[in-house]
């Protein structure tokens, strides 16, 4: 029988923790390291194994995962002096799960291929309770082969898997799910504030929506968090607002207009300045409540 994989699992934040449990809970051999190492304790208490740093973290694995805020730190992570393709480990395969341009991602990738190793991207749709809960849906770009001889550990950690194409394509799709998720709450959040200032009640109107043909699993999350005035952060709104700026950006690069994001992005511009940066996500509220005079 085969042994399972080593996997190394660099990036322990809200998301990246419970994904490394699960791979654990699926039987896995799993060697971390975080940038802030207490965060890893808890893992190591359920039987991760420790390490030093990437380098040493890619020696002692067969494939490694990071789960990382933006393109500067995948590329400190991978191709740092201490990176992980310092460890030399021939044909190690890398899953990148952070969410960075797609062309970001595949000159990372080239780069790592330049070493003799290999990198999909694979980022997630989803929030930390489906990280928790492993249903979170993966959206990978990268060789079949290489995605095939990965699956296994990507469905230990979410319950759908799409293979959309070559390196990047993964990226691509994440933007593309966050652009909608963003304009959805902002759309809701003008329409709530709209509502509340007419002097609806707040929960019948998340209840109208939910029974009507707006309904959507986000607002049946998100708008809950509104009504209940519940901004602590499962996803920050200053992430939100550099998924924006990357979709901004690959527009551009692929002459794509995108007005609907380009005022998207002032908004949560203006969440930031007014404070809002580390709060949810769905604290893109408050802007339009500043906007309408609305306590």
């Amino acid at each position: 029988m085969e042994r399972p994989k080593v996997i190394g699992f660099i990036g322990l934040g809200n998301m990246g923790a419970p994904m490394a449990s699960n791979l654990l809970k699926a039987g896995f051999p799993v060697v971390v390291w975080n940038r802030t190492e207490s965060k890893a304790r808890p893992l190591v208490e359920k039987g991760a194994t420790w390490a030093d740093g990437p380098r040493h973290l890619a020696e002692k694995s067969d494939v490694v995962i990071t789960m990382l805020e933006d393109a500067r730190a995948v590329r400190e992570v991978l191709l740092g002096a201490e990176g992980v393709v310092a460890a030399k480990h021939p044909n190690l395969r890398i899953i990148d799960m952070s969410t960075i341009s797609p062309k970001d991602s595949r000159d990372i990738a080239q780069q790592v291929a330049d070493r003799g190793m290999i990198m999909i991207d694979s980022p997630v749709s989803g929030s930390v309770k489906a990280a928790a809960d492993a249903s979170l849906t993966v959206l990978v770009g990268g060789e079949p082969e290489v995605v095939e001889s990965v699956l296994p550990i990507l469905r230990a950690m979410g319950k759908n898997v799409f293979h959309l194409g070559p390196n990047g394509m993964g990226c691509y799709m994440k933007l593309v799910n966050n652009v909608v998720l963003a304009a959805s709450l902002a759309g809701f959040s003008e329409a709530f504030v709209l509502g509340k200032k007419a002097g609806l009640p707040p929960q019948q109107m998340l209840d109208v929506i939910l029974q009507g043909s707006a309904r959507s699993p986000l607002l049946e999350f998100k708008g809950k968090a509104i009504v209940d005035r519940n901004f602590a952060p499962t996803f920050a709104l200053r992430l939100m607002r550099k998924d924006l700026g990357l979709a901004l950006e690959t527009g551009s690069q692929t002459q794509v207009p995108m007005p609907i994001t380009a005022f998207l992005n002032e908004l949560h511009q203006a969440a930031i300045a007014g404070g809002l940066a580390d709060r949810d996500w769905s604290a893109i509220v408050q802007v339009f409540e500043g906007l309408a005079g609305v306590s």
